[in-house]
């Protein structure tokens, strides 16, 4: 029954000239059964030591293609003979070894094909492997890998299209985004076929680079030992041409998703909201809901200062700050007369439930921005974003002292000096090194701290303001994307992650489904992969208990 199905909205998508309006509609559903044999056998992998127990590596990801249990990574992550811990989607562990792997030492990023086997006893999910000869330019394709970035026990999906078949290195090139730990990961064509795995990325977002899945068919025998190959294995297993390449389906208008997906039904619903913060002018979107005949515009709370202005049809609007929570990273603003727009309260609340989906971020000026759902919702705890006092200290049974104090740091224009010693944060004794780490990660930026301390014998006490951390010079090119992460992205309770691609201040606008149907607010650009929505149910929990509240 399904085949058939597939096979009529097949015919619906090639059929007619208005090809792109029903996009929306013809291509979700082959896309979720895409998916739906995809997803299972997509694995995350580290390092393992079978002895100790012990994570031995980064994590990096592999799909299963055999029920025994032959799986696809790359050669840049792994040994031959070393054991690895291999992880379902479903929770299901197993031990794997890794057999052959070709990568060549004057170019040791390829070919970079790699196998493994589960040497666990059973019988594995797998997915079926295509063939990548035979692929076209604008074919559909799915990634479901691990970022890195993320860390979560599931993986992400992300959707995009061909772009070259074999470019000069080699490579199958798709818009498909990655990033450090998906690694390995498999690219799979609209059909659930395992078609490229993933390799290397350029700074563009769209420049993806996976090895051929051919690659890994013309060499199985020889992978199949665990051997590290310095150049082509002199055997070579024979290929045989895919038997639906003539049928395969090209879709040109994915070359701009955002324009095939175009919609005016949302617009003024995504607004921009421009003030100070830190003395910094800011530009953010915040998200209008009609909430009791009041316009209430909710946006991200770390990029709004306390005065700030909402631009309605060109004009500037003075907004109230009415409440903000920190753990959301929400703030409601208040306009002094409504607007005839907004988001109801009434509106039936979806939670993302199939990774996949097709998702769109409406602008206020430009095109709303497509996506599709990457996850179900999950935590992400603060790993960025605790407030920076810029002294450190040795941890020691003695008193503690003050190691280093970096120059321009809070610490260091509040006057702390290295060889000073630590007694109190906020009146609460600090007499271990963990105490320390654990008083000042409760602080996030812009809270103040009494900081009790001793100079030569002297105690006093400072008032320090806490700042952010710095960042890190950007060394890889998943970090160099244009626009960058947003400062704000992480200790969230609940989110879930979409491949959009925003710039930080596109963040705080709407997220919708293609039926129309509120999905959340978009809260920060994290990663090259991923984007984060605060859910609609948590939006909306926010606007009913702030409901009767009136100060900032």
């Amino acid at each position: 029954m399904r085949k058939n199905q597939l096979f009529v909205i097949l015919l619906l998508l090639l059929a007619g000239d208005s090809y792109s309006q029903r996009i929306a509609e013809t291509l979700p559903p082959i896309i979720h059964a895409a998916i739906e044999k995809a997803y299972p056998a997509s694995v995350r992998i580290w390092g393992y030591d079978t002895v100790s127990n012990q994570q031995m590596s980064a994590q990096f990801s592999g799909v299963v293609v055999t029920r025994e249990g032959h799986i696809l990574t790359v050669a840049h992550t792994t040994i031959p003979g070393k054991t690895y811990k291999v992880t379902f989607p479903d929770g299901k562990a197993a031990i794997a070894l890794a057999l052959g792997k070709i990568n060549f030492p004057e170019t040791p990023i390829l070919p970079d094909v790699a196998m493994m086997k589960i040497i666990s006893s059973g019988e594995w999910t797998f997915a079926a492997m295509g063939r990548s000869a035979d692929l076209k330019v604008n074919e559909p394709c799915i990634s479901i890998a691990y970022p890195e970035s993320l860390n979560q026990p599931l993986p992400a999906v992300r959707f995009g299209r061909i772009t070259q078949v074999r470019n000069d290195k080699g490579f199958v090139q798709s818009s498909c985004i990655m990033e450090p730990g998906d690694s390995g990961g498999p690219l799979f064509d609209y059909m659930g076929r395992v078609i490229g795995l993933h390799s290397a990325v350029d700074i563009s977002e769209s420049i993806n680079y996976e090895v051929p899945v051919d690659l890994y068919r013309k060499y199985w025998t020889a992978l199949n030992k665990a051997e590290h190959y310095t150049q082509f294995p002199a055997a070579a297993d024979t290929l045989m041409p895919d038997p639906l390449a003539a049928s395969l389906l090209t879709v040109p208008e994915l070359e701009d998703m955002n324009a095939a997906l175009k919609t005016t039904a949302y617009n003024g619903l995504s607004l921009k909201v421009i003030s100070r913060v830190d003395g910094v002018q800011q530009t953010i979107l915040g998200t209008l809901f009609s909430v009791r005949g009041q316009s209430a515009i909710i946006s991200k709370s770390s990029a709004v200062g306390e005065a700030p202005f909402v631009i309605v049809n060109n004009k500037q609007l003075k907004a109230t700050v009415r409440c903000r929570d920190r753990s959301t990273d929400l703030v409601w603003l208040e306009l002094a007369s409504p607007l005839k727009k907004g988001i109801t309260l009434r509106q039936s609340i979806q939670a993302p439930d199939h990774p996949g989906e097709f998702l769109l971020s409406p602008q206020p000026d430009t095109m709303g921005i497509a996506s599709v759902l990457g996850s179900k919702e999950f935590s992400l705890p603060r790993m960025t974003s605790f407030a920076f006092l810029g002294a450190a200290i040795a941890p020691t049974d003695g008193p503690l002292v003050l190691t280093i104090v970096q120059p321009g740091s809070p610490a260091g224009e509040s006057g702390l000096q290295a060889g000073d010693l630590v007694l109190s944060i906020n009146r609460v004794p600090i007499r271990k090194a963990e105490d320390y780490g654990r008083e000042l990660s409760q602080y996030w930026a812009g809270d103040k701290i009494v900081f009790e301390g001793q100079h030569n014998g002297t105690v006093y006490t400072k008032e320090i303001v806490l700042g952010t951390r710095p960042q890190q010079p950007a060394s890889h090119p998943a970090e160099m994307f244009p626009g960058g992460k947003s400062s704000r992205r992480d200790g969230f309770e609940s989110v879930f992650s979409h491949d959009a691609i925003l710039r930080p201040e596109q963040c705080g606008g709407p997220v919708f489904d293609m039926l129309g149907q509120f999905y959340g607010i978009n809260i920060a650009r994290f990663s090259r992969t991923s984007s984060l929505v605060i859910p609609a149910a948590i939006v909306k929990q926010f606007i009913i208990s702030n409901l009767y509240r009136r100060n900032s």
